[in-house]
Parts: C-alpha cells; structure tokens; sequence
C-alpha cells in the first residue's frame, strides 16, 4: 500500500491508491481497516440496497408519470411545451438541489433512517398534492416540494451503502440501488399508461374532502399517497449501520471546511465526475420527459402504446445497463485499472450519443425503434458506477456532503436544461411540435458525448497523481 509521508490514507488508498497528497493531515486521517466481518452479514446488506432501490424506484414513478400527463396537463392549464417543460425540470430541481445542500451536511451527523423516512413522507404528501392543484403555479409549488422531499434519499442511501460493502463491492451495490432510475421510469411508463387509461375511462371523480378530480389529478393521488407505508416500513427494515471512520473522527463531526479544503484538493477529479454525470444526464433526463411525446407526434402512438414501448425496453435494457455498468466497473477495478468507473462512463456517455441521434432521425420506422430501445441501455444508468467513485474518493465524514453537491450539480445540469432544452428546440428553432425528434436528436447529439470530454479530463488528473 502506497501511503503518504504521514502515513495517512485516504478513502482511494485503501485499495493502493495516492490520490489526495495537498491536503492537511487532520483531513486526510485513517480509516479503519474493518474486516468482512465487522460489517453486517452480507445478505443482509443487500436486502437494505434492494429496499433502498425500492424506495428510489418509488422516487422515479413520482418523478416519470409526469411525461405521461402532457397533453390533458397542458390542455387545462393552457401551457406551451417549453412551459410544461419547466414543470417537469425547473421546478423540481432547484429545490432538488438546493435542499440536498444541508441534507448532505446532516447525513454526515445524524440518522440516516431517519433522513430517508422523513424525505419518502414528505414526497409522498407533495406527490399527492399535485392531484389537487387547479393552475399552473399552484402545480409548479407542489413539484417544488416533490423535490425536498426526493433530495434527502441518495445521499443517505450512498452514505449508508458504503458502510455495508467492501471497496471492491460497492459499484455493484450502488448500481442495484441505482435500478430504481430504469425501474422506476419503466414502471412509470408501463403501469402508469394502464392507470391513466383506466382512469380516463371513469372520467372525473368525486372524493371525500377533495372533491371533484380530473382524470389526470387523480393519478397523482392514486401513485403519491402508498408512499406513506414505504415511510413507515423504512422504520421498521432499516438498521442504522456503524459508520466506518477513522480513530481520530470517533469523537470529531466533520465540518463544512474540511470537506471544501478536500475537495478543493481533488477539483479536477471531482469536477470530472460531476459534469460528465450532468451532462449524460441532460439527455437521459430530457428523453425520459420527451420519448413518450415523440412516438405519439412522429409514429402515430397513443399515449398508451408509448407508455408501454418506452417503460417495457426501459425495464428490460435499463436494468441491463445498470448492472453491467456496476459488474464493468468493479472488474476492471479488481484487475488493476483504478480508472475504471471512468472507463465505463466514458463508453456509456458515447453510446447514448450514437444511439440517441439514430433513434430520433431515422426514417424507416423499425430501425428508429430499435435505436430509441438500445439507447435506454446509456440512459442515466452509470449513476451507480459514479455513487461508487465519488465514495471511494471520499472520507466517511464528509461522504454525505460530497454526495449532495454531486447529485445537486447532476440533477441541476440534467433536469434544469435536458428536458427544457429539447422543449425550446421543437418551440424556438424547428416551430413544430412534430419536429420533436429533430429536438431529441441536437441534444443527444451534443451533451452525452460532452460528458464523455468531462469524465476524460477527470480520469487524467486521477491517472497522474497514481504516477507521482
């Protein structure tokens, strides 16, 4: 093991690693050497990830079911595209974002249970609000609140992850956990196609105390309100695990400069990860948002049948995605190549880009098809692999505030402009909601294969300080 000059490891030289040489000594203490057996057993640490992933998948249909609502959403509301856009990323991520701030400083002090329960409660209520908005705003007020509430999860659920695994688990671990984004988008779109169909045919309800709902506000309802018995069985599933620090970090919280001092240290690497994650995200974000819409405008779907392509091929070659993302990390990893989360982002950033453009532009209906399918192998699916790195860079105590700076500057970069930016194309450049898939096409173009310059920049400052 290679260590610095005071001998003290960091988070990456645990697996043999120099990363941090720049920083103070008290930032960089050891961590403890904690044997297999220190840990929770390990099928118990994968029936937590599992829960977890239940209740990120949970998170996603909260999120997703919203691209199904397009047309009865913008009828009464008398919306543009670009408006309903910001619904569907402005108004969830800047909460989103902002809220994850502080939660990452508290998941770094408090219960991370608690965290999680409080957050699935909250999102939950907010989800179910949104069925009993009558405007426009009142609607982008609840999404607002759908965001505080979703911004708690990951990095609590990262933290806590990275106690249960060893090193040289924990992409695999956090890739299962990261399912929830294809499961829950799949799910959204599968059984929240049935749901709103069903629910169309019963037309407008009268509920107690509510009162009379639209077909669409009754989805909200239908998908928010169960979210309250995953808040009370995350109490009664989810132990908290002992936090694996280092012997100097048993009595000393973690403050807010030692994180900055760290990962001012590491900017380049971090940076790397950050943006790369952002901006595959504006795609994976923006064509989660706008598929659906794409295959009614340009291949004569009904929103049913759209539903059911994209939600089908999401659960099928999203989950793929996802763990072969974690499996490919984790090898290549065991076999020497530390840049291996890079590696594996670097080809899922290309492979979205490629897939992406062919999708939306071909003209023979079939080959389309099959291009907007494969490309939902790419489709946020390396979240996982980026979780891991970030937390093996990362010390124990200030894993929660990294986090949520990560998922903050993701979420922001891939919700506040991919699901806008393809709405401003098909509005303001091509003046035709039927050239969506000309609009999919320039973003999927553009920002995955960006993503793949960021995460490239941020393997080499990695690579070089290994050489020093």
């Amino acid at each position: 093991m290679q260590k610095q000059s005071g001998g003290n490891p960091t988070g990456l030289e645990e697996m043999g690693l120099t990363i941090a040489t720049e920083l103070p000594p008290e930032a960089v203490e050891p961590e403890v050497v904690v044997n297999d057996t220190a840990r929770p057993s390990l099928l118990y640490s994968w029936l937590i990830v599992v829960f977890l992933m239940v209740l990120y998948t949970s998170s996603f249909i909260d999120r997703q079911i919203l691209s199904l609502l397009v047309k009865p959403i913008r009828a009464d509301f008398h919306i543009n595209d670009f408006q309903y856009s910001l619904l569907a990323g402005l108004a969830f991520v800047v909460t989103y974002s902002l809220a994850g701030l502080p939660i990452g400083f508290l998941v770094d002090r408090w219960s991370r249970r608690g965290i999680v329960t409080i957050g699935v409660t909250v999102w939950s209520i907010m989800t179910a609000a949104c069925g009993v908005t009558t405007s426009f705003g009142t609607l982008f007020v609840t999404r607002i609140g759908v965001g505080i509430g979703e911004a708690t999860l990951s990095p609590a659920s990262y933290s806590l992850v990275s106690d249960l695994f060893p090193k040289d688990k924990l992409g695999r671990a956090l890739s299962l956990y990261g399912l929830g984004i294809p499961i829950g988008s799949g799910l959204a779109l599968v059984i929240g196609g049935q749901v709103i169909k069903a629910i169309t045919a019963i037309g407008s309800l009268d509920l107690p105390i509510i009162g009379t709902t639209r077909p669409w506000q009754t989805v909200f309802l239908a998908i928010g309100l169960p979210g309250l018995l995953l808040a009370a069985l995350t109490l009664l599933v989810v132990k908290e695990p002992k936090r694996h620090v280092s012997p100097g970090e048993i009595d000393h919280k973690p403050t807010l400069g030692e994180a900055v001092r760290f990962f001012i240290a590491n900017t380049r690497i971090y940076a790397g990860l950050y943006l790369g994650m952002g901006l595959i995200a504006m795609y994976g974000y923006g064509s989660n948002v706008w598929y659906p819409s794409f295959l009614q405008r340009v291949h004569g779907f009904d929103v049913t049948h759209a539903g059911m392509f994209i939600g089908i091929w999401t659960l099928i070659l999203g989950v793929a995605g996802c763990l072969s993302a974690g499996w490919l990390a984790d090898t290549l990893i065991r076999r020497g190549r530390p840049d291996g989360h890079f590696i594996v982002s670097i080809f899922y950033c290309l492979g979205f880009a490629i897939s992406g453009v062919i999708g939306t532009l071909a003209p023979v209906e079939w080959v389309s098809l099959t291009f907007v399918a494969i490309s939902l192998f790419f489709s946020n699916t390396i979240i996982g692999v980026v979780a891991a790195a970030l937390q093996i860079l990362t010390p124990n105590r200030m894993r929660g505030q990294i986090s949520s700076v990560f998922l903050a500057v993701a979420a922001f970069i891939g919700l506040a402009f991919g699901p806008p930016a393809v709405g401003f194309a098909t509005d303001h450049i091509f003046h035709d909601d039927n050239a969506v898939g000309y609009s999919l096409a320039l973003v999927a173009g553009i920002f995955p294969t960006l993503g793949a310059v960021a995460f490239w920049f941020g393997r080499k400052p990695l690579l070089d300080k290994l050489r020093q």
